[in-house]
């Protein structure tokens, strides 16, 4: 019998873009999953295909008495309630990622640790790294300097979190791990321009035919792009077989600079508008990518998505929102 066999696992923000592919490896995996959302970015609709098999309430788990009802009578919990946003809303919203981030947070550590839970996942980030991060990042980046200035808010919160997370495991009974995802995409992401990430923004935008198609800063800052079900399985695995609160990375060791993101969607819809770098805006991090040494030793997997399979599934999908073939060829 597999590890998760029957054993009650809450995933908070289950509804929502990494969580919904969670919850359906978990069902596959025969576990018993309530889904926790409170709706706000989550959609029931990314659950269809295990809807029947999952229980599902709607709740604010930075609530008390929402992380009360979330937690009753589990043995495992994923938390990967979050207020995540894009770059735009990170950088002039810095006490409200905080804040909101922090809530949930301290919310559900302290009802899991009262309601008995045994085992709890601290989904943490990529963005607590300092600016200035040693590149593929180690583990051990994530206790020098400050967060990247334009995530700061939501990168201390994050790294309050994993604190958070060391006490807990010292003063309660719960075994707690840590994983720190890094740059996710695909199918199920959020299409809010305002509040998007870097992948499904650009793809908008070639897709609604803007001419130039606008990119923020020199495109030449790079990223090592994660697809949303292998950081899922990573999840799933580190809060399987990880027990004590040492981070581990998810990552992908495919590093890609955003000018050649730009030319992979051009390539993947057969689109030729003018490209424009705006300068003026930011780059964020110069190079982000992982070391997944930790991954690889605590799990025996890392990341091996395709990006440009990854893409293709993106572009599909918001083709099919908008009734139209964008595909080429």
């Amino acid at each position: 019998m597999g590890f998760w066999q029957g054993r009650r696992v809450c995933v908070t923000g289950g509804a929502g873009f990494v969580g919904s592919h969670l919850v359906e490896l978990l069902v596959e995996d025969g576990a018993a999953v309530t889904v926790a959302d409170d709706l706000s970015r989550g959609a029931v609709s990314r659950l269809a295909s295990v809807w029947a098999d999952i229980r599902f309430v709607q709740v604010d788990v930075g609530n008390p008495e929402g992380a009360r009802t979330a937690t009753r009578r589990q043995e495992i919990v994923l938390n990967l309630a979050a207020k995540v946003t894009g770059i735009e809303y990170n950088r002039f919203h810095h006490a409200d990622m905080f804040t909101s981030n922090m809530r949930i947070a301290s919310a559900m550590l302290e009802a899991a640790a009262r309601g008995g839970v045994g085992r709890f996942l601290v989904v943490s980030t990529a963005c607590i790294y300092p600016h200035d991060a040693a590149v593929p990042t180690p583990e051990s980046e994530g206790s020098r300097g400050t967060p990247e200035p334009t995530n700061e808010g939501y990168g201390w919160a994050k790294r309050m979190a994993e604190e958070l997370g060391r006490y807990y495991s010292t003063e309660s009974s719960m075994q707690i791990a840590i994983c720190r995802p890094f740059n996710a995409y695909g199918p199920r992401d959020h299409w809010d321009e305002a509040t998007s990430h870097v992948v499904p923004a650009l793809v908008k935008r070639v897709l609604d035919g803007d001419n130039p198609v606008e990119v923020w800063g020199s495109g030449e800052q790079t990223r090592a792009f994660l697809h949303a079900r292998d950081a899922a399985l990573g999840m799933k695995l580190i809060a399987e077989r990880v027990t004590s609160p040492e981070p581990v990375n998810i990552g992908h060791d495919q590093e890609t600079s955003i000018r050649e993101l730009v030319e992979r969607i051009l390539s993947l819809t057969g689109r030729s508008p003018r490209v424009m770098f705006d300068r003026s805006r930011p780059d964020g991090y110069p190079r982000r990518a992982a070391d997944t040494t930790r991954l690889r030793a605590v799990t025996g997997w890392a990341p091996n998505t395709d990006l440009d399979a990854g893409l293709t599934q993106m572009i599909a999908e918001f083709a099919r929102s908008r009734g139209r073939l964008a595909i080429a060829g």
